[in-house]
């Protein structure tokens, strides 16, 4: 079987399915379908906020715990579970003993028989790490075939399938599991990055092709304008669907986690969190089917293979057709690749793109991490309990639903803010937080050595959240080339993720060496504070979006 050549075909009338995003032979966009789009953020929203952002890593922690070993000698169980079949490691000498006595009492965790030992709390933040580099490489190998054909919508549903199952397999969970436990946040992580590049890629095509944006056909800066305004507005839904919908699961998971708790036949603290975690994807799952239905398909041009099918008469038909399949396959994660490295290129070329790129690496890692580290200083620290922490994600999700509606709809207007003040208004409230568990270096009765304290950050913390979802978005895609907005969404989706490998690692680290969380709080706070000079001096909309239109022609040519 020849080998597949690669083409765009660019000639509409050779092929009927060849069309731009914002092609005149696409259907205006409908109330309707911008519904279908929210959906997937109703669906998926829960995983990321409500298994991700609260209970994946107090279980991570707590699993580690149960398996963990006291600092001090290697050998002392932390909470007494240490599985007896496992042989404990002999202890360190009488030097190793007296500087780790000057560390503290921590629980670490012994990894490939007692070859490594880290700190149960930075073993959530090392699992994050390594999913994120695996969704790296996931979104990156299907972000071709996203712009190709028909194909987004049904990648977004079928990632969106498989990374609700994995996150039921978390009822299947054993109590000494903790390698299994990181595996099923890898890959159900890494299905949430696919499921995000397809969805937030529709962005674009609703805005494009809305008939109030149609319909102003001679006057640029008043289609501007409203295509900046829709954009916001759209997102803003979007958003605040999701938030809703985590909201609304985590108050029912709060719920199951105090009947669970007041159940005197249950002891574990594993369970809960199983049940819980499981009950999400069971969620993910329910909502993304109806996707199929509700969302067009808004197809692109086809990606030129030049590999014949075999014939249902040929002999070995089913041999012949599973290798043209690889070679289908091996074709768009080639061309995903290749076309990636040419937004790359392309991006580069983008002064404001290539700006609001590194600015967003920056504050999405920062923002990421705060929520990580905050729930691990509330467990360890702060000794708050599971239920505590599920009525702070609570008021989180109210707080964001509040900064996704208010922002776009109500403040952003009323102070006549463009999207780049937004975003730098946004991050500027960010960096708040940071500094308030710095400020508890100094002062006893402040900076987070209170759990009363978390509440009040916790709305601080939403609010940001939910106005960084959709500011972000919004002004990202006001600067991508039209009919490339799978690949340049690629690029937001891995600077977004991708730079959470940066954070966990980076704050793993810094509490192996010290085994004190609070010390973290010093690097998100310097890093927030470093996004706002590349958002305020390095992007500016009107250029990037005529930079974008010459690149846009250029590829039309």
């Amino acid at each position: 079987m020849n080998e597949p050549l690669l083409d765009d075909l660019s000639d509409t009338e050779s092929n009927p399915v060849a069309l731009l995003p914002n092609d005149p032979k696409q259907a205006d966009v409908t109330d309707f379908e911008v519904f279908g789009w929210c959906l997937y953020s109703w669906a998926a929203e829960p995983f990321i906020v409500s298994v991700v952002g609260t209970y994946v890593p107090l279980l991570l922690e707590q699993i580690a715990r149960d398996n963990g070993v006291r600092l001090s000698d290697k050998l002392t169980p932390c909470n007494g579970l240490h599985d007896p079949t496992i042989p404990l490691p002999s202890p360190p000498d009488s030097v190793g003993n007296a500087t780790l006595a000057s560390q503290g009492d921590s629980c670490v965790l012994p990894l490939l028989g007692g070859r490594f030992y880290i700190d149960t709390s930075s073993y959530a933040l090392y699992t994050f790490s390594v999913s994120v580099l695996v969704q790296t490489v996931v979104v990156i190998s299907m972000s071709g075939a996203a712009d190709r054909g028909s194909h987004r919508k049904p990648m977004l549903v079928g990632f969106g399938v498989v990374g609700g199952l994995f996150t039921m397999a978390y009822w299947l969970l054993g109590p000494q599991n903790y390698y299994m436990a990181s595996l099923l946040a890898i890959l159900a992580n890494s299905a949430f990055g696919g499921v995000n590049v397809c969805g937030n890629s529709f962005l674009s095509l609703l805005v494009n092709n809305h008939p109030t944006v149609r319909s102003i056909q001679h006057s640029a800066s008043e289609k501007l304008a409203k295509m900046g305004e829709l954009s916001s507005k759209i997102s803003g839904t979007c958003a605040a669907a999701g938030y809703v919908s985590a909201l609304l699961m985590q108050v029912i998971t709060m719920l199951v986690i105090l009947h669970v708790r007041n159940n005197p036949n249950v002891d574990s603290l594993i369970y809960p969190l199983k049940l819980v975690i499981g009950l999400v994807g069971l969620w993910w799952l329910v909502f993304q089917l109806p996707i199929h239905f509700l969302l067009k398909s808004r197809p692109s041009k086809e990606l030129l293979i030049a590999a014949v099918p075999p014939s249902p008469s040929e002999p070995n038909y089913l041999l012949g057709y599973l290798k043209y399949q690889l070679v289908v396959i091996k074709a768009y994660i080639l061309h995903g690749y290749r076309t990636l490295l040419s937004a790359a290129k392309a991006a580069s070329q983008l002064k404001d793109i290539t700006a609001f790129l590194v600015g967003w690496f920056v504050v999405s890692d920062s923002l990421t991490t705060i929520n990580s580290t905050a729930i691990l200083f509330a467990k360890s620290d702060l000794q708050m309990t599971t239920l505590q922490l599920s009525q702070i994600g609570i008021l989180t999700m109210i707080s964001a639903i509040g900064g996704s509606v208010l922002l776009p709809n109500v403040i952003q207007p009323y102070f006549k803010l463009s999207l780049k003040q937004t975003m730098v208004l946004i991050i500027v409230w960010a960096s708040v937080i940071p500094l308030y568990g710095i400020i508890g270096f100094f002062i006893q009765s402040l900076g987070l050595h209170h759990a009363t304290e978390m509440y009040f950050l916790a709305i601080w913390y939403g609010f940001s959240l939910g106005g960084v979802a959709t500011i972000s978005r919004s002004l990202y895609s006001m600067l991508i080339p039209k009919g490339q907005e799978s690949v340049f969404f690629a690029l937001f989706s891995i600077t977004d993720k991708g730079s959470s490998i940066v954070g966990p690692l980076l704050v793993g680290l810094i509490i192996d060496r010290t085994h004190d969380i609070r010390k973290c709080f010093w690097v998100l706070f310097l890093l927030l504070v470093a996004a706002v000079p590349l958002f305020w001096y390095g992007v500016d909309v009107d250029r990037g979006i005529k930079e974008a239109n010459v690149l846009e022609e250029e590829e039309v040519d």
